[in-house]
């Protein structure tokens, strides 16, 4: 009897669907992975490693906080000229980011009256030309472009009539106004400025509206603009308005009320194309159908990772939960930065449950986000530890870049810049990069290769990678459910395909025509074989990989086995 041959097992479109950690491994098909950390699924649905996390400031120096500062919020002014200007809120004060020294540094923004601010966590709002900023337990602030003041330092500032203190900790600037809710003393009221005149809440067109008589017993936690509609979010309820251009008038009317779904954390409210993405009690919803259906039907986009998901809820505190509708991957990024975790929800593509596809970050605990800000060609983040001050990064690059302060090595700004480093002529402080590697994994699902029940004589492992210079990679493979795997280790080296140059025009000395190459060198895609033994019916992979300055995408995965018997 001639021996049985080796075959294929063909893993295909292994990842496409993202991450799931809801069902069980071994009832889910083999386009899910039940770990996805520190990945992307790229434009042509292959599991690779994020990007970077790119430190561009130095750190926030206050000698009252010492070095407990965390960069609790970012918000980009765009002025009437267009000029752009990224604020950040960290312990008691606002900074500017001076982008006119590298790194960048934070100048302290100081406020009229020398009122005292208690926390950086604000929610910034662009408005009429100028730029506004609450939180709870603070009175609101502005700026107009050269200085910030407390709101009732503005000219014909009036808070609303009959509020003792005003205090919102929600703000949205739209329909030609400012509107504002959470008040302490006033939870179910959305307060309306003036016409074109943010700081004016009492006269004029400015008004209130009373949710006492649509809800009963909740609180405000979030507002949005949707499809010309003004949403309030309450815990456990969504209120929607039609026409808000003029709440005072007649056709300023009740549109939807939805009751039983809320928002519970105010800065997870984001837009997305023609939806609005928000975190409830239950997991992270959308409203887009509720608005465009009568049913009101909301998506649950979290099915995926529900009871994960649901015990963080229960147990973070959600004015530390933090969103963003990254721009550069078409991603809604939702972080808990006390369980040091990002969710990613990419938009580019729906798994076949209706849901975006879920994969996760996760960081150094110093390096781990408090805040986002996407702007149209760069994701920033805020960090910020009890033992590290607060500092502003990138979403850039394949190393989690950290500013390094090594004045006490180099203190001159000669000895400085010979050493490769950055001199900061303000603090007159030296700075060094330091590239931090970062490990990203995945896992599999139970594997039986369309063959239940039949022993695979495992032999051979074929993996074919782009990218990846120098990255370590361990492959693990667990046998018929067993929590013990069986690793090899192996490392990338592809070889380098050439370098695209700028407009592909290059010059007698074979650059580029403005002398830089547009993109990094590009890699021929490369196999990688690792051998197997002993026999199983079902398989697990997991791979593990240090990034070190090169992204990495798999392309396939093949294992080789012998077909045993039937058990």
């Amino acid at each position: 009897m001639a021996a049985k041959p080796i075959q294929p097992l063909v893993l295909d479109s292994i990842g496409v669907h993202g991450l799931n950690i809801q069902s069980s491994p071994s009832s889910l098909s083999p386009q899910w992975l039940t770990t996805a950390n520190n990945v992307m699924l790229d434009e042509k649905g292959r599991v690779s490693t994020r990007k970077g996390i790119k430190q561009i400031t130095n750190n926030i120096s206050d000698s009252a906080t010492a070095n407990t500062l965390v960069v609790k919020s970012l918000g980009e002014y765009i002025s009437a000229t267009g000029a752009k200007t990224i604020f950040a809120g960290a312990g008691a004060n606002v900074y500017k980011i001076n982008t006119a020294n590298t790194p960048y540094t934070f100048d302290v923004q100081t406020f009229s009256g020398g009122t005292t601010k208690t926390d950086g966590n604000w929610q910034f709002t662009n408005f009429n030309n100028q730029f506004y900023g609450v939180q709870a337990s603070n009175q609101p602030i502005n700026y107009s472009g050269s200085a910030w003041l407390d709101l009732e330092d503005v000219g014909s500032y009036a808070k609303p009539s009959g509020v003792t203190t005003f205090t919102p900790s929600c703000i949205l600037g739209e329909y030609g106004r400012l509107w504002v809710g959470d008040i302490g003393e006033n939870k179910d009221v959305v307060y309306y400025s003036d016409t074109l005149i943010g700081q004016t809440f009492t006269g004029g067109a400015s008004g209130s509206i009373d949710l006492k008589t649509v809800w009963a017993g909740d609180e405000i936690t979030a507002l949005a603009s949707f499809m010309g509609k003004l949403v309030i979010f309450g815990k456990h309820n969504i209120v929607i308005y039609n026409n808000p251009w003029n709440p005072a008038a007649d056709e300023f009317v009740l549109d939807e009320v939805i009751e039983g779904v809320g928002c519970v954390a105010r800065d997870s409210v984001q837009l997305i194309g023609d939806d609005i993405v928000f975190l409830s009690s239950s997991g992270v919803r959308s409203l887009g159908r509720t608005i465009q259906q009568d049913t009101m039907p909301l998506t649950d986009l979290s099915l995926a990772i529900k009871d994960e998901l649901r015990t963080f809820i229960t147990q973070a505190d959600m004015t530390k939960v933090k969103a963003q509708y990254d721009l550069s991957t078409g991603s809604y990024l939702l972080g808990f930065p006390d369980r040091n975790v990002v969710y990613v929800f990419d938009f580019k593509a729906i798994t076949p449950d209706g849901t975006p596809r879920i994969t996760t970050w996760n960081f150094q605990t110093k390096k781990n986000p408090k805040s986002f800000l996407s702007t149209t060609d760069t994701l920033y983040m805020g960090l910020g530890h009890l033992d590290y001050e607060g500092r502003v990064a990138s979403y850039d690059g394949y190393f989690d870049v950290e500013k390094e302060d090594v004045t006490s090595t180099y203190a001159s700004s000669g000895a400085c810049t010979a050493a490769g480093n950055i001199w900061e002529s303000g603090t007159s402080k030296c700075f060094a990069d330091v590239d931090n590697t970062y490990q990203s994994d995945f896992k599999t699902v139970w594997l039986d290769f369309d063959q239940p029940g039949i022993s695979k004589f495992l032999k051979r492992f074929l993996g074919v990678w782009s990218g990846g210079k120098n990255m370590d990679v361990t492959l693990s493979w667990y046998r018929d459910y067993s929590a013990v795997p069986t690793s090899a280790n192996f490392s990338l080296d592809p070889t380098v395909s050439g370098i695209e140059y700028l407009y592909e025009i290059p010059s007698a000395s074979g650059t580029s025509l403005y002398g830089a190459a547009k993109y990094s060198p590009a890699f021929h895609p490369a196999e990688y074989k690792v051998s197997m033994s002993k026999a199983a019916k079902v398989v697990r992979l997991e791979v593990a990989q240090t990034v070190k300055g090169f992204k990495a995408a798999l392309q396939n995965m093949t294992i080789w086995a012998k077909q045993g018997k039937i058990r």
